[in-house]
C-alpha cells in the first residue's frame, strides 16, 4: 500500500508539472506541396499537398517553458524546384491551445539562407 501511494504522488507530481498544446498546419498554396514543416524544434509533417492539412502535433513540456514562439519552416515544392522558406510571422503556442497555421499565398515568408 505505502508503495502504491507513492506511486501515485509521483505520478501527479510528473503530470502536474507537464502542459501540452496541439499546432497543425494548413496548406493553402496554389499549386505548390510544403515539405519538412517544422516549429521550433518539432517536425510536424512529411509533406502537404494543396488543400491538405497536417495531423495535429501534440507538443508536451514542462510548465515553465511556456509559451513556445516560433516561425514555421519548410519547403515549398513545385516540380523539380525546391526553396527553403519561414514565416516572417513568429507563431506562439501556449500550453492547452490548439494552434492552426494556415500556410496560403498571402503568408510572408522569407529565405533565411
Amino acid at each position: 500500500m505505502k508503495n502504491t501511494l507513492k506511486f501515485l504522488v509521483i505520478l501527479g507530481i510528473t503530470v502536474a508539472c507537464c502542459e501540452e498544446g496541439t499546432i497543425e498546419v494548413q496548406n493553402k498554396l496554389s499549386n505548390v506541396r510544403i515539405e519538412s514543416i517544422s516549429f521550433d524544434e518539432y517536425g510536424m509533417s512529411e509533406y502537404l499537398l494543396p488543400g491538405e492539412n497536417s495531423e495535429q502535433l501534440v507538443i508536451k513540456d514542462k510548465r515553465k517553458k511556456w509559451p513556445k514562439r516560433s516561425r514555421l519552416e519548410f519547403y515549398m515544392v513545385s516540380g523539380s524546384r525546391s526553396v527553403y522558406l519561414q514565416t516572417q510571422e513568429v507563431y506562439e503556442l501556449d500550453y492547452d491551445q490548439d494552434l492552426i497555421v494556415v500556410i496560403e499565398d498571402s503568408t510572408l515568408v522569407q529565405n533565411p539562407r
